[in-house]
């Protein structure tokens, strides 16, 4: 690896503002950059870092470009997560956003973080301890809905995928058995959420099913992941079922901005935010509203 022509394109990676022609620049020089040891601690743009399998190609653009691909939703969350919130990361993974949350709530702040997968849940308590944040909790659950035990199917467990889920994409997967549990069951025991981000690939209706007690009653601001199947009729269930509770659905747009929408089928989004009506977190979306 060329030591310095690495630290070159990184850092044009990370600082230059125009974004026209990097991927090309990148897929010219790695052969020539990327680290023969796939694992790396690497510097974010967030004051963080992280422990990398640069084998994940998601791992490898944190690694060059020092930020995770939902830049949109980074910088909409950088504004709206305070010094001494409570967030709740629900699919934690490696602990990007367990790390952005923890790092922006400060040490007033709260951070719970849920990993089922054991492989992975290694990679975001090193992730912790790497940047030394102790206002996070980590559970070893998955949310869903009904309290009990599940499989979690994954293609390989070392790269800290963020495609893991309950529900298989084929036969030939590996799994784990790990742990479910109802947010109704185990929000009374947990530090009550002001924002809470959903990631649960494909199992988002699961995780309002178990949570129907606690979205009715709680309104904490949500980021949620809505577009996870390709089904109309899959998508208007659970956005049917969220505006039942209340919500109010924003896209995420460029610059840190949100646009209301009422048909969550025609947006090409993937993550929303979602908030209710009388509460200051909607009052601070509309703000941002293009």
């Amino acid at each position: 690896m060329n030591v310095l022509l690495n630290r070159c394109v990184r850092a044009y990676l990370r600082h230059f503002p125009i974004t026209e022609g990097k991927s090309l620049l990148l897929s010219a020089a790695k052969p020539y950059i990327r680290p023969r040891d796939a694992i790396q601690i690497g510097p974010t743009r967030h004051a963080f870092s992280l422990r990398l399998n640069l084998d994940n190609p998601e791992h490898e653009r944190i690694y060059f470009y020092g930020e995770h691909d939902e830049r949109y939703e980074i910088a909409l969350l950088r504004k709206l997560i305070r010094p001494d919130m409570v967030c709740w990361d629900i699919g934690a993974n490696i602990g990007f956003f367990t790390c952005l949350f923890a790092s922006l709530t400060g040490p007033g702040g709260q951070v719970v973080a849920f990993e089922p997968l054991s492989a992975t849940r290694a990679m975001l308590l090193e992730n912790l301890a790497l940047n030394r944040l102790s206002n996070v909790q980590v559970l070893p659950v998955a949310i869903g809905s009904e309290d009990g035990n599940a499989r979690i199917y994954f293609h390989d467990a070392q790269l800290g995928e963020g495609t893991a889920s309950i529900y298989p994409a084929n036969e030939k997967q590996d799994s784990e058995e790990i742990s479910l549990v109802r947010i109704d069951t185990i929000a009374a025991d947990l530090p009550a959420p002001d924002f809470v981000k959903i990631d649960v690939e494909g199992a988002q209706e699961d995780v309002w099913r178990g949570g129907a007690r606690f979205f009715s009653e709680k309104a904490p601001m949500l980021m949620a992941e809505l577009r996870e199947s390709a089904d109309p009729t899959v998508i208007g269930t659970l956005e049917r079922r969220i505006r039942g509770h209340g919500y109010r659905v924003f896209e995420i747009l460029k610059r840190g901005h949100v646009r209301e929408i009422q048909d969550v089928t025609k947006s090409r989004k993937r993550n929303f935010m979602l908030a209710k009506p009388g509460t200051e977190a909607l009052e601070r979306l509309l703000r941002l509203a293009a």
